[in-house]
């Protein structure tokens, strides 16, 4: 039994590398692995895993009721005859593997995961980030960072980190990439404060201060926006707690980051971006729209509320994508040429009608309500919760489906082992440190 627990404790420690890293390019052959760790461990230990779901049985119920209406859903239209779009592949495979496999999972943590082994798996989710795009920075680039560093640097900027590009074969959305990088920067940040030893603090430091660059290199507003939202909120809990004289060395360390962030607003691409919002602020106030980053999210919402009838009270079901499209395609506002752009809120809301809101506001919700009725709080969980409603209100995070198992697994532990998290920011100086043989 010990092997079996000890092997556990390694596949959570690698999930944690994988999922800052492969798991958003690969996510759906993931799944596919925890289907094959779930199964071996309901053949070796089926009796905690089944009293570790009964524990979380409103959680997965919610999940399984949600899915089941889909399903409902879909008869109901392919009975009416002649349907917009057909079910296939992945239109239901793919959100059971997501919305059940995923908290299923995460509920096997419970008879092992300490507060010490929770933040080794932060550690290595940033450490996995930071690998990624190191990868892309000089696939992108090549060598020329120590040949013409200033023009490599502007060349990122002007292109925002490559934007929407292949990466390793798949698929890389610049929100997502952005999200992960706001989220690891601020669980980074967070480490700084809380590590001890001076040689890792150095690596988290640098760390943090390497995946702010990289996240600046996006310009992407949303993920800037939620990462400085999550700051404010750790800055808050790091002055309530923290000793006077660690307290001289976050000012320091705000300092450095305000002046960060002033020096890279110099760049010309920050220039040139919010000079692009005035001008779209302008036009959208004009009745015009034209522009490329707050007008298109601006017309999906007034285009999807023309056709209110269509989905308000039920959702349009499987026939989501096509109906959207066909509403983008006939629309005078020009939109039908993005492919990123949304608002997950209003997305579910169109696809499962109230329900469908109901449910993604369940999961933002559902962590900070346990937090409230335990009375444990955690800053973390509300700092990094920020970047992930900012994105969402952006793009469709929770519709890809890669980016889906990351928000997930995240948001599952945010609300079953909120208690664990509160508890790591209780973290005193005298402390033992971690034994490494208990894995």
């Amino acid at each position: 039994m010990d092997q079996i627990v000890r092997f556990q404790k390694y596949f959570f420690l690698t999930t944690g590398f994988l999922l800052g890293s492969l798991i958003p390019l690969f996510g759906n052959a993931f799944n596919f692995i925890l289907i094959v760790f779930m199964f071996v461990q309901i053949g070796m230990n089926r009796k905690e895993v089944l009293a570790n779901l009964r524990q979380e049985r409103k959680y997965l119920w919610t999940m399984i009721i949600f899915l089941g209406y889909f399903s409902l859903h879909t008869m109901i239209v392919l009975l009416k005859g002649n349907p917009v779009a057909e079910p296939s592949y992945g239109t239901f495979e793919i959100l059971i593997l997501n919305f059940i496999l995923v908290p299923v999972y995460v509920t096997t943590f419970r008879s092992w995961l300490t507060p010490e082994l929770l933040r080794r798996f932060l550690t290595y989710f940033c450490i996995g980030c930071f690998c990624i795009n190191v990868y892309i920075f000089f696939a992108l680039t090549g060598t020329k960072l120590f040949s013409d560093p200033v023009g490599t640097l502007n060349l990122i900027y002007n292109t925002r980190f490559g934007e929407n590009r292949f990466v390793l074969g798949d698929k890389f959305w610049l929100e997502i990439q952005a999200l992960m990088l706001a989220v690891s920067a601020l669980i980074s940040y967070f480490l700084i404060i809380k590590e001890r030893q001076n040689g890792k603090k150095i690596m988290f430091i640098f760390l943090f201060l390497a995946l702010l660059v990289f996240l600046s290199f996006t310009v992407t507003k949303s993920a800037i926006i939620g990462f400085l939202a999550g700051f404010f909120v750790l800055n808050i809990y790091l002055f309530k707690r923290s000793w006077v004289k660690v307290r001289y060395k976050l000012a320091t360390v705000i300092l450095i980051v305000l002046c960060g962030f002033v020096l890279l607003d110099n760049v010309a691409m920050y220039k040139a971006r919010m000079q692009e919002v005035r001008e779209e602020i302008e036009n959208v106030r004009r009745g015009e729209f034209s522009g490329g980053t707050i007008v298109p999210r601006v017309a999906f919402i007034r285009e999807s509320f023309k056709h209110f009838d269509e989905f308000g009270l039920w959702g349009l079901g499987v026939s989501t994508k096509h109906r959207i499209k066909a509403w983008f395609d006939a629309s005078d506002m020009n939109i039908a040429r993005y492919k990123n752009v949304g608002n997950i809120f209003l997305q579910y809301w169109v696809t499962g009608g109230i329900p469908g809101l109901a449910f993604v506001l369940f999961l933002f919700v559902a962590p900070v309500y346990r937090m409230i009725r335990k009375k444990k709080i955690s800053y973390l969980i509300i700092g990094i919760l920020l970047p992930f409603f900012a994105v969402s209100n952006t793009c469709v995070t929770l519709s890809w489906a890669n980016s889906r198992l990351f928000m997930l697994l995240f948001l599952a532990m945010f609300c079953f082992y909120g208690d664990l998290f509160a508890r790591l920011e209780e973290f005193s100086e005298d402390e033992p440190a971690f034994d490494k043989s208990s894995i």
